[in-house]
């Protein structure tokens, strides 16, 4: 693979835009950020659109724009859109752009980025969280509405809105890899508490509380709270089993956040991965 990743520059690569995003997201194209916008933003230098290609094959993109931030009267880049075709999935490629959006944010002399996306989707939260080092302290319930791509179809549209600090120590750790990986026995054995568990229900992994929201108030310093490693799996088993999923991780994220924990990793695993709180977090 020859990956080249750099900035939308033509009508052309609008087109290019469509045709990823369309495929990245499973969409009829009702969702897709118009070509003629992206190249108006690019242009007009309002953000940083990336686009990355195998030679002339367009595989993935990133779509981002400037925004301010009233009450910190401070400038951002709020990254909107990102994604990859099926095909090139898995391959390292997503995180690469993200680095590249990065470095060019970076050089325009912004050191925060922020975007949103759905925490039941541990693909994504591997990249944003446990490989980027984005952190989260913000929930949306239903932030989109109805949504009716193969991802979003049938259950609310929720969503982590995280926060990239770009210039941080903690985010040039995960650039660098050098950072210590933890895991649920080591966060366990250092006094975590475990939120959540999961059990077999009609075939489909179900959600089973093990704290309730009162907890949190005087919880320990860290936090674990078990997802689906595929959630669009157990969506596909039952539908219901993935609206209580979305309900059940609602109450608990929400609670946890509300008593002053941030989301900053998330513990692979299968069929479960971890996410990772820390109580009165700072980078």
């Amino acid at each position: 693979m020859n990956l080249i990743i750099r900035p939308l520059k033509s009508a052309e690569d609008g087109r290019d835009l469509e045709e990823i995003s369309m495929a990245a997201w499973g969409s009829d194209g009702l969702d897709v950020i118009p070509g003629h916008l992206s190249l108006t933003v690019a242009k007009e230098n309002g953000g940083v659109i990336l686009l990355a290609y195998d030679d002339d094959r367009p595989i993935g993109f990133c779509w981002g724009f400037w925004a301010y931030v009233e009450e910190l009267q401070t400038w951002k880049c709020a990254s909107h859109q990102a994604g990859v075709i099926p095909e090139y999935k898995g391959k390292g490629i997503g995180g690469r752009i993200k680095w590249a959006q990065r470095e060019y944010t970076l050089q325009k002399g912004f050191d925060r980025m922020t975007w949103t996306f759905d925490p039941l989707e541990t693909m994504n939260a591997s990249l944003n969280i446990r490989k980027l080092g984005a952190v989260c302290n913000t929930y949306y319930k239903n932030l989109y509405g109805h949504m009716d791509d193969e991802l979003n179809r049938g259950i609310e549209t929720d969503r982590f809105s995280v926060d990239w600090w770009l210039a941080s120590d903690w985010v040039q750790s995960h650039a660098d890899n050098n950072r210590q990986i933890p895991t649920v026995d080591s966060v366990l054995e250092q006094g975590g508490m475990l939120l959540n568990q999961s059990c077999l229900k009609d075939g489909a992994l179900s959600p089973q509380r093990l704290a309730t929201p009162a907890d949190l108030a005087h919880a320990p310093q860290h936090l674990l709270l078990q997802v689906p490693r595929d959630f669009q799996g157990v969506k596909k088993i039952s539908l219901q089993t993935g609206v209580d999923w979305r309900l059940h991780t609602r109450e608990l994220f929400t609670a946890a956040f509300a008593n002053g924990y941030t989301a900053i990793d998330l513990i692979l695993g299968d069929p479960v991965c971890h996410y990772l709180f820390k109580k009165n977090w700072k980078f």
